[in-house]
């Protein structure tokens, strides 16, 4: 799993990049000393509370936030492929990545790449 996370460290203003469970255990990370594990557990609440929101507005299930801080970006992206997104179902992928950027670097480029690796990384946990 950390070589395909590595990917995303060619991206311009990368601080860290985590794989997560959807119970906001840590799966892999790469990182340069930013402390993922909490990040990972607060951001993952964050997004779980987005996707509710979302569905009380009736708009579809939510799949990604973006925090935007003074000194990061954050990113969290959720592939659930189970049909109940509050369970997990046998051979389904259900992962949380969160992505960690300068503010300056090119968060357009980190949206994408980490829709892309997501999609790697999911038969990894079918």
């Amino acid at each position: 799993m950390r070589e395909i996370l590595e990917k995303l460290r060619e991206i311009d203003g990368f601080v860290a990049v985590g794989a997560f469970t959807s119970q906001g255990e840590l799966l892999g990370e790469v990182t340069n000393g930013v402390p993922l594990t909490e990040i990972g557990a607060l951001a993952n609440d964050v997004l779980l509370k987005s996707q509710k929101s979302t569905d009380i507005m009736g708009v579809g299930r939510g799949n990604q936030i973006q925090i935007t801080a003074p000194k990061a970006t954050i990113l969290v992206r959720c592939l659930n492929e189970n049909t109940d997104f509050a369970s997990n179902e046998p051979g389904r992928a259900h992962v949380h990545m969160v992505l960690v950027m300068n503010p300056e670097g090119n968060v357009a480029l980190g949206k994408m790449r980490l829709d892309k690796v997501i999609q790697e990384i999911a038969p990894i946990l079918r």
